[in-house]
């Protein structure tokens, strides 16, 4: 009787978990004759305003969206980026097989001893004229987007860069199966330079130091090195102590952090000197103290002094801390604005 009571109890508290502010939806691709899920994660701020965001795409969701969804998650509460939206990709229908799919999707040539494969160009069109189009009608998104996905997901992320180089601002292959038959991604380079870019990208690349793939990924890594294209800010990395898998998570981020790095604009002695002195709280009676050191602005509030770097001529942050500090004159400012996790504070300058 005891046994069955606690079995009770055990039943009524066994509640299913669940990631806060994300769903599910489904979309019919008319292209691929595919039915896939999206695994979408909103903002915490989702809704509040007609605030738009970044998109940061990824594939293989039916393994990696609790992982990016942490990974995100980390990496925005100490300031490395902004709030995004996230849509993780992975199939639907029935009894999907991911390792059928995956090889069909993320390869661009068919090779013998992969059943299917062969299908990126058309994955990648659905993404560009069913997948993108359906994210902005539903979401507020912006045009700030970016693609990641590792081993087969990281070809094909390679194979969307060299072929539609202005459908994201940002591409992250990890583990990538870069030399799938017989290298043939590099016949698709030349598109890559005969695309008109309309907004600078960046790529970055990295690998485990066990990962079997080390020959293709330093070749790739040559590869752009020689190549000098246009418009493309790009980091490879070799990331000690992982494999072809444990690279997701150190790999996703630094990647991210690399794709959002924000500029160090050099802004000169003089300038900044306008920016130091006292400021108080506007709807409280906090200080906090503009200082310059060493070329370098900082501000001193709550008992801690915070380095700062110009992002533009009065907009500043904090690097590895969520905190912004915003100017409202370049001569003579009034007024600070400063947003950190928490929320955001307005100071009124009293000397």
């Amino acid at each position: 009787m005891l046994l069955n009571i606690i079995t009770a109890q055990a039943t009524e508290n066994d509640a299913e978990m669940t990631i806060a502010d994300s769903h599910v939806r489904l979309l019919q691709s008319d292209i691929v004759k595919q039915e896939y899920q999206l695994l979408i994660k909103t903002p915490a701020s989702y809704g509040q305003s007609d605030k738009t965001y970044p998109v940061i795409y990824f594939l293989d969701a039916q393994w990696d969206f609790p992982l990016m969804v942490s990974t995100y998650g980390q990496s925005y509460y100490d300031g490395f980026i902004p709030e995004a939206i996230l849509v993780g990709i992975q199939w639907g229908g029935e009894n999907p097989d991911p390792n059928v799919l995956r090889a069909r999707d993320f390869t661009p040539s068919n090779m013998t001893g992969v059943p299917h494969s062969g299908g990126a160009a058309k994955f990648l069109q659905f993404i560009k004229q069913e997948l993108i189009p359906f994210i902005g009608s539903e979401y507020q998104s912006n045009d700030n987007r970016l693609l990641m996905g590792s081993s087969y997901g990281g070809l094909f992320t390679l194979y969307a860069l060299f072929n539609e180089p202005n459908l994201f601002h940002g591409y992250i292959p990890t583990s990538s199966a870069s030399g799938w038959d017989a290298n043939h991604l590099y016949s698709y380079a030349k598109v890559y330079t005969e695309k008109k870019l309309t907004h600078p990208i960046r790529l970055y690349s990295a690998i485990g130091e066990f990962d079997d793939f080390m020959p293709a990924f330093d070749a790739l890594s040559d590869f752009f090195e020689e190549q000098s294209f246009k418009g493309l800010s790009f980091k490879f990395e070799r990331l000690a102590g992982l494999g072809h898998a444990s690279l997701k998570s150190a790999g996703n981020t630094w990647g991210l952090h690399y794709v959002f790095s924000r500029p160090k604009v050099a802004i000169s002695n003089e300038q900044l000197l306008q920016f130091v002195g006292q400021y108080r709280g506007s709807q409280s009676n906090t200080l906090a103290k503009v200082l310059l050191e060493k070329g370098q602005l900082h501000i001193q509030f709550d008992g801690k002094k915070h380095p700062l770097f110009a992002s533009a001529e009065l907009q500043f942050y904090q690097e590895g801390e969520f905190l912004n500090a915003n100017f409202d004159s370049a001569m003579d400012p009034q007024k600070m604005t400063i947003k950190n996790f928490f929320g955001i504070k307005n100071f009124l300058r009293i000397e």
